[in-house]
């Protein structure tokens, strides 16, 4: 496991900034670059805990579901390429600041790049919205990281390369698919924390803008249901906004100054937004867990090692990434057209910023 002083010394900076920037400090002065730069080193180092050797022995084993096959038309003939001519278009459909607010989507790109580095594939990354895009001529097939706006799917789609996406988004039953069964994570987190005795449970979350609308989170809707289905619903202790620590911060102090009997529990749809709560927590001079616990999402590098560490349901973005290029491999090497998806489960990781409602105010 690497330290922060081995993080910084490779990644050029001093212990105390890689410190402040894995707890998302905003009142840290540095570039987007440096910030960037720490956090892959933080992954690829394995600070976050379950490295990649150790991934195939400890990850669960995902669910493939394969559609039968009906009488479609025939799609286009795939490309015929050899190992050293196969080139992989990573299309990012976030901006790479987005990496800095919820480093999820960093962990599944460096997943992604280590799988390719491996079987010797080439990447050429596809930026949001054409930024550094590449014809379509040149990638042998694509996988699409992140929400996707109906523009950029058609225009995808019309492509005669394979696709694979890594996301929440209409499957087509021609492409292939990795996605995390978040419903089910929902309920393991919801579930752990009724448990320790908590009802007044809140939740602190944010939406993608797709096509000018924004759409509700499957976490928020799965959130939502449970608690409606437990009875102790109430939606004065939901605040939505955007997936960064900031308003992970911003949300969680409204809920502590404005929601009338407060609440015990945050349930945070990101460890980056987790980590805000807390802060927005201690400010007020409340405590994690006595007070108030906070459970997150992702397993981030940082979780683990906060104070208190952070309890979080892990999806396991390693093991994401890297079935995303598996299944683009097979798909080229094996010439399959059928689509498959694949659901990664996930792992509720039980840490000490979730406690027992019994100690609370």
């Amino acid at each position: 496991m690497a330290t922060l002083k081995q993080i910084a010394e490779r990644a050029g900076v001093s212990i105390s900034t890689v410190s402040r920037v894995l707890n998302f400090d905003e009142t840290l002065s540095v570039s987007d670059e440096t910030r960037r730069r720490i956090m892959e080193t933080t992954e690829e180092l394995g600070y976050n805990k379950y490295k990649r050797k150790k991934r195939t022995m400890e990850a669960p084993e995902p669910e493939i579901w394969m559609p039968t096959p009906t009488p479609i038309a025939e799609p286009p003939a795939p490309v015929q390429v050899r190992a050293s001519q196969q080139t992989i278009g990573i299309v990012m459909t976030y901006d790479k600041s987005e990496e800095l607010n919820d480093p999820y989507y960093l962990t599944v790109r460096l997943a992604i790049e280590e799988a390719a580095r491996e079987r010797g594939v080439q990447l050429i990354e596809v930026g949001k919205k054409g930024e550094h895009s590449h014809p379509a001529a040149t990638a042998s097939g694509y996988i699409v990281v992140g929400p996707i706006g109906s523009g950029q799917l058609h225009e995808l789609q019309r492509s005669a390369s394979p696709i694979v996406y890594v996301d929440d988004v209409p499957w087509d039953r021609k492409s292939d698919i990795v996605t995390v069964d978040l419903h089910d994570a929902v309920e393991q987190a919801l579930s752990h924390i009724r448990a320790l005795g908590h009802e007044r449970i809140a939740y602190v979350g944010g939406r993608d803008v797709l096509d000018g609308a924004s759409t509700a989170d499957r976490r928020e809707t799965a959130y939502e249901q449970w608690m409606r289905e437990a009875g102790i619903f109430d939606s004065s202790l939901v605040r939505v906004g955007t997936f960064s620590a900031e308003d992970g911060y911003r949300l969680t102090k409204e809920l502590i100054v404005s929601s009338g009997r407060g609440c015990t529990a945050v349930l945070a749809a990101n460890d980056s937004m987790a980590i805000g709560a807390i802060r927005a927590i201690q400010e007020q001079g409340l405590r994690v867990p006595e007070d108030i616990s906070v459970v997150g999402f992702n397993d981030i590098a940082v979780a683990q090692f906060m104070t208190p560490a952070l309890t979080t349901v892990r999806l396991h973005s390693d093991c994401i990434g890297d079935t995303a290029l598996e299944l683009m491999m097979e798909r080229l090497e094996k010439q399959r057209s059928i689509g498959k998806k694949v659901m990664i489960p996930t792992e509720l990781i039980v840490r000490e910023s979730c406690g027992p409602a019994s100690r609370l105010r």
